[in-house]
């Protein structure tokens, strides 16, 4: 029972991490700058904060998304604050200091995938010693 736990755990977590590397990956590869206009503050688990932005894509496409965590907000209602987003998904956006190069969501993807490749096997492993005897 518990090879399938971490086996689904590392697939949790490898699916997670690949997410955020490519969504990351995007922002470096074809992200473009702008100024967005915090619109809301909200307190978030652990006294985080989480700002409700609105920008105008470079193709006039008006959003409104957040980003989070901050310890402490880095503008207030109504100012300004640069980001960075992804013309493809501008939900996609980040603060520039935060884009990043990858590397820990990458090293995150290699240990998760190798974990589940480990327990997948010793899975099987098990269950062909339970058929053969």
């Amino acid at each position: 029972m518990g090879l399938v736990i971490l086996a689904a755990a590392s697939a949790l977590v490898l699916w997670l991490s690949w997410r955020i590397f490519q969504g990351g990956r995007a922002l470096r590869k074809r992200g473009v700058r702008t100024e967005a206009k915090c619109v809301n503050i909200a307190g978030g688990p652990n006294g985080s904060f989480k700002l409700t932005i609105e920008f105008t894509t470079d193709n006039a496409r008006g959003i409104r998304t957040s980003v989070a965590p901050f310890d402490l907000p880095p503008v207030r209602v109504g100012g300004l604050l640069g980001v960075v987003y992804d013309p493809r998904e501008p939900v996609n956006v980040s603060t520039p200091d935060r884009v990043g190069n990858g590397r820990v969501a990458l090293c995150f993807v290699v240990v998760s995938a190798t974990t589940l490749l480990l327990s997948v096997g010793l899975l099987a492993l098990s269950v062909l010693a339970l058929a053969l005897g």
